[in-house]
């Protein structure tokens, strides 16, 4: 038992290290090519010419800084103290002045008005397979604020259609989450199961030919990107801030969408998803 566990641990490890290498990298062949070593010193220079020279954004900034803390703490046995932090936190607060402020805005997809969404979801509202597959996936994208990585999770026993839910996987949060699902979902998401004759343990997005005929597995984000924009002409995260931002115009609280959308963070909602809207301001011009 102790074996399995920490052969567990350590499979868990290696997948952090491999989605972290890259970055590692990055700040390994800056340490190699102004001949330093992998110190916390090194790695204050390395920050500081991000932002000062490279002018990465901000989120690049804490994705390359996680990626290779995890690397020096798992690898290499380093330990961050309160003073290292501080320091860090020094750094990134050059975001705050004047020359590099411009570099703290997230730009990612933009909400679009879910009516709108909504009509070019209900071009697929035929008897064809292949449309009805699309129509059932895309309602489900949109009233759930899934990410991608969540819909290409999502199997037809994670619905629950009797009582308008389903249970998501959310890989970033290492949970089950329960979201609702709106009338015209549900029966888009029966249609769908009977049409293409989906079985409880099947992938719910899966894979499929042009002619609508499903094979269950599941596919990759990429590939579900792709063919989101194939369909609709939009990237998923679309989905994702225009179901945020109908939420929120309809009298919806923060607790409320957070519910919903599977946020942990009522913050991030107000600092990337809400104010994403500010283009209804063009009314009153």
């Amino acid at each position: 038992m102790i074996k399995e566990k920490d052969e567990t641990i350590r499979q868990v490890q290696q997948q952090k290290l491999a989605q972290y290498e890259p970055d590692f990298k990055q700040f390994k062949s800056f340490s190699e090519a102004h001949g330093l070593p992998l110190t916390f010193e090194t790695l204050e220079l390395y920050l500081h010419q991000l932002i000062t020279q490279q002018q990465v954004r901000l989120s690049t900034f804490n994705r390359r800084l996680a990626g290779v803390k995890y690397w020096l703490v798992h690898e290499h046995g380093f330990q961050f103290t309160s003073a290292h932090e501080a320091s860090v936190k020094l750094l990134r607060s050059l975001y705050d002045q004047e020359a590099y402020m411009r570099l703290k805005p997230m730009r990612g997809q933009r909400a679009e008005k879910q009516s709108d969404v909504l009509r070019l979801i209900d071009r697929y509202a035929t008897d064809k397979k292949s449309d009805i597959r699309k129509r059932a996936i895309c309602l489900v994208n949109l009233i759930t604020a899934n990410r991608p990585s969540e819909m290409v999770r999502l199997k037809v026993n994670d619905f629950d259609l009797a009582n308008r839910t389903v249970q998501v996987m959310m890989v970033k949060q290492g949970e089950m989450k329960e979201k609702r699902l709106t009338l015209e979902c549900v029966q888009a998401i029966q249609n769908y199961v009977v049409a293409c004759e989906l079985l409880p343990n099947d992938y719910f997005v899966g894979a499929a030919d042009k002619w609508g005929n499903h094979t269950s597995r599941q596919i990759s984000e990429v590939s579900y990107n792709q063919a989101i924009h194939s369909w609709l002409g939009f990237a998923p995260y679309t989905f994702r801030k225009t179901q945020i931002t109908a939420m929120y115009q309809k009298g919806a609280d923060i607790p409320t969408i957070a519910k919903q959308s599977g946020h942990k963070s009522h913050q991030t909602i107000m600092e990337h998803y809400i104010k994403l809207k500010s283009d209804d301001v063009d009314e009153f011009l």
